[in-house]
């Protein structure tokens, strides 16, 4: 449902900015066929998955529900009629990005790509949208610092984050310390990853990718949702030795 909200969300932006406005009735179907396929191609990967005799109880098999089109049409519509998106597209212009744009920054080359970059009377503004829960205080300016590299050192960052149906808004103008920090970060984790990586690779050994072993580290995860310990540790366990033995 997320993924349909995103997607209905920035092909509305990007017709607008062609000169045509979806009506609410428009957006109630559109946002209803795709959730639809969405749903029914999923069916199909994991009808393909438990082909290979893997414990059903990792895949589920699920089905259109009237109240989730109904909330998440409602979702589209509420960002779409928020006051600082209609200020967005009633002045100058403004271009989708897909995720996978990246940048070069000091060697390394990022994917924090925001959704939309605006142009206007008062400089680019950089949008993203966070559809999986609130983001710390922390999160979002690290997050924000990273957005602010696809523009300039004075460019606004909007960060319009879902939580439970409620669109809460941030505008954000990092300055050079936030960003140099967000940096900072990112070539911590690139120093880990190299090295969890190698420690994988030697023996394609997955016990060694260093994942989290307490529930308290799960509350805080944004894909905790995608997570194979969702159905508990021991099914995750599970699941990684069937990788294993691919």
């Amino acid at each position: 449902m997320h993924q349909t909200i995103r997607d209905v969300v920035l092909d509305y932006v990007e017709d607008y900015t062609n000169g045509t406005v979806w009506s609410q009735g428009l957006i109630r179907v559109r946002f209803k066929k795709d959730y639809t396929r969405a749903i029914l191609g999923r069916n199909k990967i994991i009808e393909s998955l438990q082909n290979y005799d893997l414990d059903s109880s990792f895949f589920q098999i699920t089905y259109p529900e009237d109240h989730l089109i109904k909330m998440g049409v409602e979702i589209c519509i509420n960002i779409l009629q928020h006051k600082v998106m209609l200020e967005l597209l009633s002045d100058g212009s403004i271009e989708r990005k897909e995720p996978t744009n990246s940048i070069v920054k000091q060697k390394v080359r990022l994917y924090c790509s925001p959704d939309l970059i605006h142009h206007g009377k008062n400089g680019t503004t950089l949008v993203k949208l966070h559809l999986y829960g609130r983001l710390s205080a922390y999160e979002r300016i690290n997050q924000a610092s990273l957005l602010q590299l696809y523009g300039n050192a004075d460019s606004t960052v909007i960060q319009f984050t879902l939580e439970r149906r409620k669109w809460y808004i941030h505008k954000t103008k990092p300055v050079a310390k936030q960003v140099k920090q967000a940096l900072d970060l990112v070539h911590q984790d690139i120093k880990h990853m190299e090295t969890s990586f190698s420690n994988v690779n030697k023996n394609n050994d997955l016990t060694k990718v260093p994942l989290a072993d307490t529930y308290r580290s799960c509350m805080h995860c944004n894909v905790r949702f995608m997570c194979p310990s969702r159905h508990g540790y021991e099914n995750a366990k599970a699941e990684q030795l069937t990788l294993m033995c691919e």
